[in-house]
C-alpha cells in the first residue's frame, strides 16, 4: 500500500463508496490524513484502521452519530454500550424468532387449509411472546418454555376466558389454604383435588407435558411473583399430596 491514496483508490481498496467518504469527512467522523492544495482528499494507513472501526460499529448497530461519539471520547464506557447494545440486538433476535411462530403457527394451522389466519388467536399468540419482551419475565420464560409451548399459551388465552381461569384458580387456591389444617385424604381435599384436576385437563387440552411443565414449576416455587393471581407454593404442594392420594386410590 502506498503511503498515502486518493479517495479513488481508498474508496476501491475499502469498498465504501467515494460519496460516503466525502459524507464521512464533512460530518467529521472520518477526515483524510490529508488535502491537496487543490482541495483533494488523501488517506493513510491510520484512516484505514479506523474505517474499521467504523464498519466494526455499524455492524453491530451503532448510527453514525453515536460512532463519531464514540471515536471522539477518551472516556467514552465501552463495557455499558456494549452490554447495551447486545440487549438491542437480542431484543431483534426475539422479535424476529416470533415472527417465525406465528409464521408457522399460519402455515399448519390455517394457510395450509387455504383459509385466512386467525388474526385473534395470532394476536394472543404474539402477546404471550412478547412476555418474552418483559424484564420480570424474560428470564424466566426462556428458561422453561420452548416457542411451541407460548403459541399454545397463545391459542389458549383466544379461545378460553382468561378472567374466568384466573379467578377459578384464585378460588381453589384460596380454598385449598382454608384446608391445610385438614389431612389430604380428607373428603375436602380429595373433592377440590378432582376439581383441580378437572379444571388442569380443561383448560390445557390434552397437553400433557406443559400442564405437567407448569405444575412441576408451582411445586418448585419457580413462578414470577404475581403472574399466577393466588399462588403459595405450599398450597400447591398441599394440593400435590391430596392429587397423589386421589390417583393412588384408583389403581
Amino acid at each position: 500500500m502506498a503511503k498515502y491514496l486518493t479517495v479513488t483508490k481508498f474508496s476501491k481498496l475499502t469498498g465504501v463508496t467515494i460519496r460516503t467518504l466525502q459524507y464521512y469527512d464533512d460530518e467529521g467522523i472520518l477526515p483524510p490524513h490529508h488535502k491537496s492544495d487543490a482541495g483533494y482528499r488523501f488517506y493513510s494507513k491510520s484512516e484505514l484502521l479506523f474505517l474499521q472501526k467504523i464498519n466494526m460499529l455499524k455492524h453491530i448497530g451503532f448510527n453514525l452519530n453515536q460512532i463519531k461519539t464514540i471515536l471522539k471520547s477518551n472516556t467514552f464506557d465501552w463495557q455499558s454500550s456494549l452490554n447495551l447494545q447486545a440487549k438491542i440486538l437480542q431484543d431483534h433476535i426475539d422479535k424476529m424468532q416470533n415472527s417465525i411462530v406465528l409464521i408457522n403457527h399460519s402455515i399448519a394451522n390455517n394457510l395450509a387449509k387455504n383459509s385466512e389466519p386467525d388474526w385473534e388467536v395470532m394476536a394472543k399468540i404474539l402477546e404471550v411472546l412478547n412476555m418474552k419482551q418483559d424484564s420480570a419475565y424474560q428470564d424466566w420464560v426462556k428458561r422453561n418454555f420452548t416457542d411451541a409451548d407460548l403459541a399454545f399459551f397463545g391459542e389458549m388465552a383466544a379461545s378460553q376466558n382468561n378472567e374466568e381461569n384466573a379467578q377459578l384458580w384464585q378460588n381453589i387456591f384460596a380454598e385449598a389454604k382454608s384446608l391445610m389444617h385438614l389431612p389430604p385424604e380428607s373428603p375436602q381435599a380429595q373433592k377440590l383435588a378432582k376439581a383441580v384436576m378437572d379444571s388442569a385437563n380443561s383448560q390445557y387440552q390434552g397437553n400433557e407435558g406443559l400442564k405437567g411443565k407448569m405444575w412441576d414449576l408451582m411445586k418448585s416455587g419457580d413462578i414470577p411473583e404475581g403472574f399466577i393471581p393466588g399462588y403459595e407454593k405450599e398450597v400447591v404442594l398441599f394440593l400435590n399430596q391430596a392429587i397423589g392420594i386421589m390417583y393412588n386410590s384408583k389403581h
